[in-house]
C-alpha cells in the first residue's frame, strides 16, 4: 500500500458537540453596551507590487459595527490595522 503524501494534513474526527444559546455569552458594544451590531465594510488597498494581477486593487474586509453608536470593538479590527 502507498503512503498519502496527504496524511499528516488532515485533521481527526469532530466530536459532535451540542451548543444551546444558553451557552453563549452576548457581545456588547465596549462604549454603550449594546448588543446590536451593524456589518460594514472597511476598505484596503493591495499594491501592485504584491497584487497577482500586477495591478492595484480594493480589498473589502468586513466587520462589525454598533448599531446604536457606531464604536468598532477592538476585537473586530483586523490585527494589523490596530498598530495604525
Amino acid at each position: 500500500m502507498a503512503n498519502n503524501i496527504f496524511q499528516s494534513e488532515q485533521q481527526p474526527p469532530r466530536a459532535n458537540i451540542n451548543i444551546g444559546l444558553d451557552d453563549l455569552t452576548d457581545v456588547k458594544c465596549d462604549e454603550c453596551g449594546s448588543e446590536y451590531f451593524r456589518v460594514v465594510m472597511l476598505m484596503k488597498r493591495l499594491s501592485p507590487l504584491v497584487s497577482p494581477t500586477g495591478k492595484e486593487q480594493v480589498m473589502p474586509l468586513q466587520i462589525f459595527r454598533c448599531d446604536d453608536c457606531g464604536h468598532v470593538n477592538e476585537v473586530f479590527i483586523p490585527k494589523r490595522q490596530l498598530k495604525e
